[in-house]
Parts: structure tokens; sequence; C-alpha cells
């Protein structure tokens, strides 16, 4: 049954992608094109996520080497003090996006795409970031 509902969310982000990238152009070559020394871009992040607080998103309950990894980024940043939310799904709550909005939503959906777990922060996103890379976009963007 997990799988059938990993299979269906998996088939509806795609069908929103593919959506989605229709609508906007330079979607994947945008995310390219922003990517910083660091491997994080910038994103539009998803709706409910608090500011400073690390987004993680991979598979729940789920045996993966990807799962695996999303798992010890967790403990390894709560170890630190870092805010940590988990979650395997996003959505956003957009009226009448810019373009800017719309290619910044593309590339975070392609973050979602390259693999568990998918990691936002402060507006930066990156698919499978190092614990050290996390840890430095947190210091770098947060506020106050």
């Amino acid at each position: 049954m997990r799988w059938w509902t990993l299979l269906l969310i998996a088939a509806g982000l795609a069908g929103g992608y593919n959506w989605w990238s229709h609508r906007s152009p330079g979607g994947a070559a945008a995310a390219t094109a922003t990517a910083g020394n660091d491997g994080f871009v910038a994103v539009e992040m998803p709706t409910g996520t608090p500011r400073d607080t690390v987004l993680v998103l991979a598979p729940p309950n789920c045996p993966s080497e990807q799962a695996q990894r999303a798992e010890a980024l967790i403990r390894e940043l709560t170890d630190i003090g870092i805010p940590v939310k988990r979650g395997s799904s996003f959505s956003f709550n957009i009226e009448n996006p810019s373009q800017e909005q719309r290619t910044a939503v593309d590339r975070t959906v392609e973050v979602f795409q390259q693999g568990a777990p998918a990691v936002f922060i402060n507006g930066m996103g990156m698919s499978n970031p190092t614990t050290s890379q996390v840890v430095a976009v947190y210091r770098s963007t947060r506020g106050g």
C-alpha cells in the first residue's frame, strides 16, 4: 500500500512539474544557471516552511539509501542545534505568480526531483547536500 502511495505522489509531482514547466520558459536551465559555489540554488520556499528552519524532504519510513541519508542529516543537524522540519511533500500557495516566482518554483521542483534528501533553507535548495553544506548555507542565510 505504501508503494502505491509513493507512486501516486511521484506521478502527481511529475505531472505538476510538466504542467508548470510548460507555463514558464527556462525551467531546468534556470536552476543550473543560478547554482552557487556551494551547490544550493535560489528557490521558492514551500508553503508552511518556517524561516531559519531546515526543511528536509524524503520518503517516510523507508529503508532506501536516500531515506537513510536524510535521517542521518536530520540527526546531525539536530545535534548541532539547527532547527529541522522533516516532510515528504510540498506545496505552494501563490496567487498570480510573477515570472520570477514561477522560475523559483521550477527550481524548487527540480531540486526535489533530483532525489532525496531534498533540502530547503531560507530561499535556497539542494538535493543530497552534506551536513557541512547545509550548516554553511543555514548560517549565511539566517536572519537576525
